[in-house]
């Protein structure tokens, strides 16, 4: 670092166990970027501030992850189209006016990430319909694919639904736990099997599941969920949570400086650190 670094980094709560340092970090090494990305540990009622925040002080690019993803909306200068429309923020852009920019990268991640893998796009099944699921099923619909949304929630149930058909008309629809197997990819947006949070919980029943489907799971602490695990005992094919975590990380940096990652080192540098947890 130098008195001229560009400080980005990401607000959350909790945000200490977060891995974005370690990706953007990596990234930012390779590529000779006078960068340096740090974790800010923000209260739920003080996002707005942080924002302010990220004026005052001239950081460069901020991440926001949960719970905050609603909460910054208000004290932004202007929110992307996408972000907008599935009402939530995870990466913040500062113009060379200086105005604060709102985008969502979650969901573009995860095509990304499910693209590389082989996945099959044209039927997606998700389960949830929280922040995350609505930016997925509004890049996925955008991407062309058929998806049936799962969730417990009837009200987040339809606006779910109504982001992805105002996305494409058509596209999306509510749909079944025991029909979710029809899709050819089915995706876990919700933080059933989070170390901590239900992790011995699956998200669905994996006997719908076969080596025709490909199952991805946002959750990527631990990396290999019990949803994964079963998945592949099945012959699915699977994608785990960091995949996505970098996929979206690397979007984030074509905003903030224009030029696109090297996912696969940031996934290296991420493992590395894990490795070096659980020791």
């Amino acid at each position: 670092m130098s008195a001229n670094s560009c400080v980005a980094g990401v607000i959350g709560s909790p945000v200490s166990h977060s891995l974005s340092p370690v990706i953007h970090n990596a990234a930012f090494a390779a590529h000779g970027d006078d960068w340096v990305y740090v974790a800010f540990e923000v209260r739920p009622e003080d996002a707005g501030a942080a924002i302010d925040a990220v004026r005052v002080l001239g950081i460069a690019g901020l991440s926001v992850t949960m719970p905050h993803k609603e909460l910054v909306i208000d004290a932004l200068d202007h929110l992307d189209s996408q972000a907008a429309v599935v009402r939530a923020v995870n990466t913040v852009v500062r113009t060379s006016e200086g105005r604060l920019v709102g985008y969502n990268t979650d969901g573009t991640g995860c095509v990304d990430a499910l693209t590389a893998a082989g996945a099959d796009l044209s039927s997606v099944g998700v389960i949830g319909a929280g922040a995350t699921a609505r930016s997925v099923i509004a890049a996925l619909a955008t991407a062309g694919s058929r998806i049936s949304v799962v969730n417990r929630s009837a009200d987040r149930l339809a606006a779910a639904v109504e982001i992805g058909n105002s996305t494409r008309s058509g596209s999306t629809i509510a749909a079944g736990a025991d029909s979710i197997g029809e899709c050819a990819t089915i995706i876990n947006t919700t933080p059933q099997g989070m170390e901590g949070v239900a992790n011995d919980v699956l998200p669905l029943d994996v006997n719908v599941v076969s080596e025709r489907h490909t199952v991805m799971d946002a959750v990527y602490h631990p990396l290999d969920t019990e949803l994964l695990l079963a998945a592949r005992q099945r012959g699915a094919r699977t994608v785990d949570g960091l995949e996505m975590l970098c996929a979206q990380a690397a979007r984030q940096q074509v905003l903030w400086l224009g030029r696109r990652p090297d996912v696969r080192l940031m996934r290296e540098a991420a493992l590395v650190e894990l490795s070096r947890r659980q020791r």
